[in-house]
């Protein structure tokens, strides 16, 4: 009967303790939740939430004898916690249902094609399985691209003391070699006629797969400045390929490069 008083004390003092972390820690929780709303769709508040959660979470682990400041042992669950939700519950973007209903009936295409004809499928099968013309076939690819779930670690490693595990870069593969003999030159012409720091961060990122982080390092700069001149180099190099018509024909399936890095398909 002691030992069961005992025991109930104990539980209620570490609620009591867990419930004064949470308080007094809660403002850990906003200045991540704004880092990510910055980067995708879902409201503040819902981040907030899903924040708190973490901090919950992390008041509940903590070992108050470690040496580790509860501060610094609460974000990354915090973090955590709003990665997991972003990645599992929402998409990058939010498509129109017309869209959501044309990217589940490619998603089950894709999957039957090589049953029925042995073969993967392109680009143009799928469109003209689809029904869809060029207008709407390339608006329904934007749409798969933005809503791709985004690279939420992407910049966040200048804000953070700990390293940030960098995502990888994932891109569409140019399909058919005769396409690429005629469109590859169009594409390598109009890198070439790119400024020349525009032009190299692009070759580095996207086509040899570097990292933001080394890239910068080679190029003395900042990563965010890596990234933004890679925004702005695929922007410049994707318009000037749609005034030539020489836009490359985009499979469905992406890819992953062997080295690790963080960059918009183009």
């Amino acid at each position: 009967m002691t030992q069961s008083i005992k025991t109930k004390s104990l539980c209620r003092r570490a609620l009591q303790q867990r419930n004064q972390r949470v308080n007094q820690y809660r403002a850990l929780v906003t200045p991540i939740a704004v880092h990510y709303c910055r980067r995708c769709p879902e409201p503040l508040d819902d981040l907030v939430q899903v924040g708190l959660m973490g901090l919950l979470r992390a008041a509940e682990l903590y070992q108050p004898q470690t040496a580790t400041p509860f501060e610094a042992f609460a974000r990354p669950h915090i973090r955590g916690a709003i990665l997991h939700y972003l990645r599992d519950s929402a998409s990058a973007v939010r498509l129109p249902r017309r869209q959501m209903e044309l990217h589940d009936k490619l998603r089950q295409l894709k999957a039957s094609w090589s049953s029925g004809h042995g073969q993967e499928p392109s680009c143009e099968d799928l469109r003209l399985a689809l029904q869809l013309n060029l207008d709407q076939w390339q608006e329904l690819l934007r749409g798969q691209a933005l809503a791709r779930p985004l690279d939420l670690q992407t910049g966040y490693e200048e804000t953070r003391l700990e390293g940030a595990e960098e995502g990888r870069l994932w891109d569409y593969e140019i399909t058919g070699a005769d396409d690429w003999d005629h469109q590859g030159a169009e594409v390598r012409q109009q890198l070439a006629c790119l400024e020349p720091g525009l032009r190299r961060v692009i070759q580095k990122v996207v086509l040899s797969g570097w990292s933001y982080r080394r890239t910068a390092a080679l190029l003395q700069v900042s990563p965010m400045t890596v990234q933004r001149r890679l925004k702005q180099g695929l922007a410049q190099l994707r318009s000037a390929l749609l005034k030539a018509d020489a836009f490359p024909t985009l499979s469905c399936q992406p890819r992953s490069h062997p080295a690790p890095s963080v960059a918009p398909a183009c």
